[in-house]
């Protein structure tokens, strides 16, 4: 985690209106994800935070709002679903995105 906060703080030195962090917790212990998942929320108060993952709990866990990108094979991706995250992970609007967070694909 310390590569990770590192990291961030590089980002932020420079006053950015969007921070990008793609995959930030991958490979991390369960500590060390805590710690990034709770600076993440600490910063999110100043910045706009976007972050990619495959970690539906952690998406779950640290986000506002979130969105279900899917690409068929040889097809560019498009959002499903984009929301509220509680809602998109208690009531999905999309059967698509209700096979994904809860585990039947993916």
């Amino acid at each position: 985690g310390q590569q990770q906060r590192l990291c961030i703080a590089r980002a932020i030195a420079v006053q950015p209106d969007v921070l990008l962090m793609d995959e930030p917790c991958s490979a991390l212990d369960p500590i060390s994800t805590l710690a990034i998942e709770d600076l993440i929320s600490t910063l999110k108060q100043d910045f706009t935070i976007v972050i990619v993952t495959h970690n539906m709990q952690q998406a779950a866990r640290v986000s506002d709002e979130c969105a279900f990108f899917l690409a068929s094979q040889g097809t560019p991706g498009v959002i499903v679903e984009h929301g509220d995250t509680g809602a998109m992970f208690q009531n999905p609007r999309d059967p698509r995105t209700s096979d994904y967070v809860h585990g039947r694909f993916g």
